[in-house]
């Protein structure tokens, strides 16, 4: 890996390997935003998010294990991880983990399937920096199956989005037998300031997907369309949102405090 790109990260720990994007359903065109550099205050309301199907607030939940249901009441369940330090919690009002191990970690909070394909997606987190001062990665992605790094087989995808300070990426996966996703990169893009990594500052991402086209709406302010027939020919019904580190020890660590989908 290329550790002077910020882009090039490892971003599932068994999955996937790059950053995805983000999108919303709102009808303005991709070219008629102009945008600040950046755009990372924390959200006025949560009311649209809570008009999407799934959705969940983690902020004012006390600390311990992940909530096993959605605020809306679907299912929530987390995948197996191979070292307990990589268990997804409730800390300070944020989904997040704590890894110790040196080397890549990865967790993911897991729909069930939600029985129409997923439409859009979004969410809200910080980035915390540690010592080291390495990108950690924020992650969601949806599936035609529960995703499970244990299993073998990794799922088809036809939204696989990272995003870290530095920048974003969307893949597409049409799955693996087993050694890893096969992530087929659309688009991609920098950011021209930094995200903030002081673990207050709220950032957000949104997609909708509309038949082979997935809109972007990215945390710098930015709207960004994808087109291609693979979004729509793997449409799937099942999603999961992901902190990802590349470098436990010292990439920042992503804390969700608001997730959800839309079908």
């Amino acid at each position: 890996m290329d550790r002077t790109n910020h882009l090039r990260v490892a971003a599932i720990a068994i999955f996937t390997t790059v950053a995805l994007a983000s999108a919303s359903c709102a009808s303005e065109s991709s070219d008629s935003i102009l945008v600040p550099e950046e755009r990372t205050s924390a959200p006025s309301t949560s009311a649209e998010a809570e008009n999407f199907a799934v959705y969940s607030d983690f902020t004012s939940l006390p600390d311990g294990t992940a909530p096993s249901t959605f605020a809306t009441g679907q299912a929530a369940s987390v995948a197996p991880v191979p070292d307990p330090s990589m268990n997804l919690r409730i800390a300070n009002g944020k989904l997040t983990f704590a890894p110790s191990i040196d080397g890549p970690a990865a967790a993911y909070f897991r729909t069930g399937d939600l029985g129409k394909p997923v439409t859009s997606m979004g969410m809200r987190w910080t980035f915390t920096a540690q010592p080291g001062g390495t990108p950690g990665v924020a992650a969601m992605a949806i599936t035609d199956r529960l995703a499970d790094p244990l299993g073998g087989a990794s799922p088809l995808m036809p939204l696989h989005f990272i995003v870290t300070r530095d920048g974003w990426n969307y893949s597409v996966s049409p799955g693996t037998s087993g050694g890893g996703a096969e992530l087929i990169t659309l688009a991609a893009g920098t950011f021209n300031s930094p995200l903030a990594e002081d673990g207050n500052t709220i950032h957000e991402v949104r997609i909708c997907i509309q038949g082979n086209t997935a809109t972007i709406d990215l945390p710098d302010g930015n709207r960004q369309d994808v087109q291609d027939p693979r979004i729509e020919a793997w449409a799937s019904r099942h999603a999961f949102f992901e902190p990802y580190t590349d470098r436990a020890l010292t990439d920042s660590i992503t804390g969700f405090t608001e997730v959800w989908v839309g079908l």
